[in-house]
């Protein structure tokens, strides 16, 4: 339930990201391109965001065998504030809020920047909750702990990003996160069809941090998630 196309910075449109999942035996998808701060990923306007919810509509009536998602992955910008109003966010589906700027911003100033935003009610998830890049970029210094416990206090869940460059949350905070009662999803991030088969490395991350089933949302039946989804509208 977190990944991109043509819309934003990825390389497939919502009919081949829909069909290639479908062929995957998936059962639902979100499709979560940027939103407007992420320049260099094409993020949507308002107004784009309108056309592509034209487009997504008329693909999941032409679509038969899964259920196709509205969502976007939200910037979380330096004063915690969202890239989105929230009338624009009660109409999504799927909110993953994420960082994606000011990676250097000091301990304090970063863990409230990410509080602010598991505040707002229409947050569904907290995308690659610590920013790192293997290889290429260190996690931010952010106070892990305060964000599982917001996670559990405003029931929002965090994300296993299974994309090897990320794998994050990782092992160790995985397990913290389910240790205290949080939920997570476990997402791949693809921007191309090929990227869906990542899914393997988010869920070995995830047995990794002693996960079972019933900590994983998008593990649940359509409907069940649809319902968690829609109780935060």
């Amino acid at each position: 339930i977190h990944m991109h196309t043509t819309w934003s910075d990825g390389k497939a449109t919502i009919q081949e990201m829909a069909e290639s999942a479908m062929e995957s035996g998936y059962e639902y998808v979100a499709i979560t391109d940027h939103s407007p701060s992420s320049n260099i990923a094409n993020g949507l306007s308002i107004a784009r965001l309108k056309e592509k919810k034209q487009e997504l509509v008329s693909v999941n009536k032409k679509i038969k065998g899964i259920n196709i998602l509205m969502g976007s992955e939200v910037d979380i910008t330096t004063d915690g504030t969202l890239d989105y109003p929230d009338e624009v966010l009660k109409e999504l589906d799927v909110v993953i809020a994420s960082v994606h700027s000011g990676f250097k911003m000091d301990r304090d100033t970063i863990t409230k920047r990410i509080l602010t935003a598991l505040e707002n009610p229409y947050v569904h998830a907290l995308g690659h909750p610590t920013g790192r890049l293997i290889n290429q970029r260190d996690p931010y210094d952010v106070d892990i702990d305060q964000l599982i416990e917001a996670a559990l206090k405003h029931d929002k869940a965090l994300e296993v990003n299974s994309s090897y460059q990320r794998l994050d949350l990782k092992d160790l905070h995985v397990k913290k996160a389910v240790e205290a009662g949080v939920k997570i999803i476990i997402s791949t991030d693809a921007h191309r069809p090929k990227g869906l088969h990542q899914m393997r490395y988010g869920i070995g991350t995830a047995r990794r941090g002693w996960v079972q089933k019933k900590d994983v949302l998008n593990a649940l039946e359509f409907d069940e998630l649809n319902e968690w989804l829609k109780s935060k509208k």
